[in-house]
């Protein structure tokens, strides 16, 4: 698994402040523009509920990466600050409800990882998970009193949920996720209206492609979304129920798309030779933020935003 991270930048309190749709800058042939630029690559891209601020990870001075939020105004604000590679997963990281940012942070050297979270407007951090094993991309359900997350235990990715309020020193174990597909689970989150389904990537092994999936939380009705010859991955909920975005290889270069749940109907959002990744719908606002390597090359992911097509 490829984990990507990023920039330094200035503490300010901008978490309830407006979001700002993106400038008129150079747009490219498929529409997208430059929307934050950074000396490093910016990836995991989450936004807050509300829409109003856009969280990603990135390399501080130090060399580990860590959380940052922008509100599209001004500097974005350093979120998380241990020595960790923090990152976060899809949407479901900020929830309305538990009022907290949920995380992933993880040790380098050891491949160790821990859940945290804290809270949407300060930095005091509670750990939830800290073992021996890899544990990543959690999310909270919508009502925000569960999380749930991926761990590695017996050589794949497998899907396990906690309660909001659990620590390492709870007397109670995290639960596996039956009824799901063997093989590796990544990146899972709720659908944001309902909470009915979870979406995630999965492969049946190593050697093959990733797909993108959703499965009600109980594993059953699971549907693999368009699937083709080529890796499907980084998938994320719309504002509803009925529409993901995700990336795909199926072009021969990775690009964003979009796909309806129900109809199946498939539209490719970016074309460009680049590497486009991580896309973020925003929830409130008709434009979805992805990292691409287009305006600089060579991996150092700028995050671009992209105007939302007519949804048949």
């Amino acid at each position: 698994m490829k984990l990507f991270f990023i920039f330094p930048v200035v503490l300010a309190a901008i978490l309830f402040s407006g979001c700002t749709d993106p400038e008129e800058t150079y747009v490219w042939p498929d529409g997208a523009q430059l929307w934050l630029g950074g000396v490093y690559a910016d990836t995991a891209l989450s936004w807050s509920p509300y829409g109003d601020v856009l969280f990603f990870s990135a390399h501080v001075s130090s060399g580990a990466s860590r959380l940052f939020g922008t509100d599209g105004l001004t500097e974005p604000v350093d979120r998380t600050f241990t020595g960790l590679d923090e990152f976060m997963g899809p949407l479901g990281a900020w929830n309305a409800e538990a009022g907290r940012i949920v995380y992933t942070a993880l040790n380098a050297d050891s491949m160790r990882s821990q859940i945290r979270s804290i809270p949407g407007n300060e930095t005091n951090v509670t750990v939830h998970i800290q073992d021996s094993l890899l544990n990543a991309f959690p999310t909270y359900n919508i009502a925000g009193d569960s999380i749930l997350y991926c761990c590695k235990v017996t050589g794949d990715w497998r899907l396990y949920q906690i309660p909001s309020t659990h620590t390492p020193s709870s007397l109670d174990s995290p639960v596996l996720q039956t009824g799901f597909p063997d093989g590796d689970i990544l990146r899972p989150s709720y659908s944001p209206e309902t909470g009915n389904w979870i979406l995630f990537q999965h492969r049946a092994t190593s050697s093959d492609d990733w797909d993108v999936m959703i499965a009600h939380a109980d594993g059953t009705d699971q549907k693999i979304l368009s699937a083709n010859n080529a890796d499907d991955i980084h998938p994320t909920w719309g504002p509803d129920d009925e529409w993901v975005a995700f990336s795909s290889e199926r072009t021969g270069n990775f690009d964003i798309f979009l796909i309806n749940v129900l109809t199946d109907s498939l539209i490719q959002l970016t074309d460009d030779p680049a590497i486009d990744q991580y896309p973020a719908w925003n929830p409130r606002n008709e434009w979805i933020a992805f990292s691409s390597d287009r305006a600089s090359g060579t991996w150092n992911m700028d995050i671009f935003s992209i105007g939302q097509p007519d949804l048949p």
